[in-house]
């Protein structure tokens, strides 16, 4: 069942430097608390579909 997830501007963990690896916490609806594990293909990922979200908003309105 997916859930929804909200960022709380939290930094992320830092769990190993090589291999780069961390955790973001991510906060649901009711509170409870969601690990996104992170390595470095992944946040690479997680940037690239970010900056695609954000030229969202500088194309212009739906």
């Amino acid at each position: 069942m997916a859930r929804e997830v909200e960022f709380q501007d939290d930094d992320v963990v830092v769990t190993s430097r090589n291999p780069l690896k961390g955790t973001l916490l991510l906060i649901t609806d009711d509170d409870d608390e969601v690990e996104l594990q992170l390595d470095k293909e992944t946040a690479e990922a997680l940037m690239s579909a970010l900056g695609a979200f954000l030229m969202e908003g500088v194309i212009g309105p739906l």
